[in-house]
């Protein structure tokens, strides 16, 4: 008699009992191709960006400051394009405005067009100190006609009204004239289609654009500084942040290449520019700095030194700081991670092949860092424009009449406790910027880093 042995089986989970003398040969043959290819679950490839793109997309903190931060660039660039004010024109007629207040003579010219009027030159709505129609020959256009006509004396604070369907269709009236809503008394312009060779054009308005953040002392509308000071922030840290990339990377792969005596002789170079004060440097490059820069771009006709110019010598001490002391971090992170490469096959076969040292670290190494290169590209973003605004603050940084987030916070802070808005506005903006530029370089971070897939 055939002796058989009971098998059992218990599963965990449910306790049941698997009896293994239930199965036959057949269920323990190889699988068809059919059935093998039945089970196979087919992905699509999908780069090394791709995946990083997919992964940063779930990162719902870094995509909502990838938001914020597009809406503040839109808000920089574009902004000044849809404002009819300018960082640096004063309005005399409109200092100290509180946000979407209007001035008197605004409030005025907004009367004139709700009563029917076509549009309004008035004298004191206008940038600059002079606020008078002078004598002479004057002409404006409207509605494709020409309007030409001649002041015999110079009218200070003057409003010149276009009403082409009115009995006086073209009118003169002065500020000070002006009470309940109308002029007590109104001069009758006589106007030619034919405007003298020596006329000069008028610009009417047919609406006043509120002043959204308010005016400062001087009149200047804070919504456009807001928008320059957002702008010349952004493009300071980013080509701080450029510059400390260029030069942090370059050094930190040739020191982890290299090795050795060169390794660590770079290396104490860096320890000692890490123990240099960077405000300290800052400050002594304004000193040394400030007499030959200036010269400088006061002789040179090239357009990009000249812009470099309107910023103001503080700012090219700060983009010098960077380049002396900023990129050690940098170099850092690469010499680490260079370090980790050079022992790969595809570096050795490059070596055996012939390839030169820079070869090497241009097409092997440096892309292979990009994911670091980019992370720590973002993160210096924001602390560049941190130490821009800071010293701003300190008198040091932007020359007036440019404006940066860290100057307007600077010239608000004496008035703080009468107009709070001057400075809540940019120094709202400021944080926004440095907030999410550091949310979406940590997004980044977890997105680029091979260590931290799952």
């Amino acid at each position: 008699m055939e002796n058989k042995k009971s098998f059992q089986v218990f599963h965990t989970d449910t306790d049941a009992i698997l009896d293994l003398n239930q199965f036959t040969e057949a269920d323990f043959e190889s699988a068809s191709s059919d059935e093998k290819e039945s089970m196979v679950q087919m992905h699509k490839s999908v780069s090394y960006w791709q995946d990083a793109w997919r992964r940063f997309r779930k990162n719902y903190v870094s995509m909502g400051a990838l938001f914020v931060f597009i809406l503040i660039l839109l808000f920089s660039f574009l902004g000044p394009v849809f404002v009819e004010y300018s960082y640096e024109e004063q309005y005399r007629s409109a200092q100290k405005l509180g946000p979407m207040q209007y001035s008197e003579t605004e409030q005025m010219v907004q009367k004139i067009i709700a009563d029917g009027a076509d549009a309004v030159y008035a004298t004191s709505l206008k940038a600059g100190s002079l606020s008078a129609i002078k004598k002479g020959n004057w002409y404006f256009t409207w509605d494709k006609k020409t309007y030409a006509f001649t002041v015999e004396k110079t009218i200070e604070k003057a409003t010149l009204v276009l009403d082409a369907d009115g009995e006086v269709p073209v009118y003169l009236g002065k500020d000070k004239d002006w009470e309940d809503g109308a002029f007590e008394e109104i001069t009758p312009v006589e106007t030619t289609d034919t405007p003298a060779e020596d006329a000069q054009e008028l610009v009417l308005s047919t609406k006043i654009f509120p002043h959204v953040f308010g005016t400062d002392s001087q009149g200047r509308d804070l919504l456009a500084r807001c928008m320059y000071g957002s702008r010349v922030s952004i493009i300071i840290g980013i080509v701080a942040a450029l510059i400390v990339l260029v030069i942090g990377a370059l050094y930190g792969s040739i020191s982890g290449f290299a090795g050795g005596t060169v390794d660590f002789i770079m290396m104490r170079i860096v320890d000692l520019i890490y123990s240099v004060p960077d405000v300290l440097i800052v400050l002594l490059l304004q000193v040394v700095l400030k007499a030959p820069l200036q010269a400088w771009f006061d002789s040179t006709k090239n357009p990009l030194i000249n812009a470099l110019g309107t910023l103001g010598v503080g700012i090219v001490s700060i983009f010098i700081t960077f380049a002396l002391l900023y990129w050690v971090g940098m170099a850092r992170i690469i010499r680490g991670q260079v370090l980790q490469l050079k022992e790969q096959e595809y570096v050795t076969a490059a070596t055996v092949l012939g390839a030169s040292s820079t070869r090497i670290i241009r097409r092997h190494l440096l892309p292979n860092c990009v994911g670091q290169l980019i992370i720590q590209t973002c993160l210096q973003i924001p602390s560049a424009i941190f130490l821009e605004s800071f010293l701003s603050y300190l008198g040091l940084g932007v020359s007036a009449p440019m404006a940066s987030l860290g100057s307007l916070c600077s010239d608000a802070k004496e008035t703080f406790l009468l107009f709070p808005y001057r400075l809540l506005f940019p120094a709202i903006l400021l944080s926004l910027i440095v907030l999410t530029l550091n949310l979406v370089g940590d997004g980044l971070r977890d997105a680029l880093d091979p260590r931290l897939k799952h």
